[in-house]
């Protein structure tokens, strides 16, 4: 009999055990319980828009045929990068996540999934097929799912702090152009400055016939190949004044290109060409690199 009742108070007493455990994980939320779950299931092929805010700003991209386009913060739309877009959806199928951070209300601050988080919205046609916020602290990014109250954990997701900035998805193409056909480039400036460089039988030269210097003139006319520039300016032109200056490059089975300096409003320069004209600049270093005088092309008299 007293076997039988040892017995049963091992049994109850491995049921209490086990019942406190379940309690202690149940009610516990703040040790995050391993989970595996593809938060994300999107076609890429079928987006058609996609939404990143943050409380600062907000990009806004679309695709209405075939073209992704960047809404500006004046309504005004430009030619988004493709592949700045792709990469965004790539990261976004590869979202999943490790573990259950939190399941109430009230955690959702300290792993910035409220109001302070990144909202992320993924549009197909008409259906909105992805809607969460995104936080991040230290290397662990929080996601949270629109009407849900459960916060997840990932790893290996490393938020949208490089996404979420609107000048991302922008061409910032300055030029881009095949030099060795170059012709003719005249630099048209206020006043009697004005000049232009000619090649003649492979060689450059003024106007005027005077000799340029060819290291001089070649190194100018190897940075007119490729420039980028990350400076943009008012994004609608709407501070532009009137041009000051303005370079235009000839050359053989090549479209013109056209280099323009712009007063702004705000007493600076403004730069543009006609290889992308949908941006402006403010980069000083353009106006440094390409508006030069003809004095830095001359030979040297020694």
């Amino acid at each position: 009999m007293i076997k039988k009742i040892s017995n049963l108070k091992l049994i109850l007493g491995l049921v209490l055990l086990v019942l406190i455990y379940l309690a202690v994980v149940y009610f516990d939320s703040s040790k995050s319980a391993p989970l595996e779950k593809q938060l994300v299931t999107i076609d890429t092929s079928k987006v058609t828009g996609l939404i990143i805010e943050t409380a600062d700003e907000r990009v806004t991209l679309t695709k209405p045929a075939n073209q992704w386009q960047l809404e500006l913060p004046s309504g005004k739309k430009v030619t988004a990068v493709v592949s700045k877009v792709n990469s965004v959806l790539g990261r976004l199928m590869d979202i999943s996540t490790d573990r259950l951070a939190a399941k109430e209300e009230e955690k959702w601050a300290a792993y910035q999934v409220d109001s302070t988080g990144t909202v992320l919205k993924v549009q197909e046609g008409d259906e909105l097929t992805l809607d969460m916020v995104v936080g991040q602290s230290g290397f662990t990014t929080y996601i949270r799912l629109a009407g849900e109250v459960e916060v997840y954990a990932s790893d290996d997701f490393k938020g949208l702090s490089t996404y979420d900035n609107i000048n991302h998805y922008r061409d910032n193409t300055f030029l881009r152009m095949k030099t060795d056909s170059i012709e003719s480039i005249s630099f048209n400036y206020p006043g009697d400055s004005s000049f232009q460089l000619s090649k003649t039988a492979g060689s450059w030269t003024f106007n005027d016939s005077t000799p340029a210097d060819s290291a001089k003139t070649l190194f100018y006319i190897r940075n007119l190949s490729l420039k980028f520039s990350n400076d943009f300016a008012s994004e609608d032109g709407s501070s532009l004044g009137a041009k000051i200056a303005d370079i235009v490059i000839e050359s053989m089975n090549q479209p013109r290109i056209s280099i323009m300096a712009f007063e702004d409003s705000a007493d600076s320069v403004i730069y543009q060409s006609s290889i992308n004209e949908e941006a402006y600049f403010t980069d000083t270093a353009l106006g440094e690199e390409f508006f030069i005088g003809k004095s830095e092309l001359m030979i040297s008299q020694e």
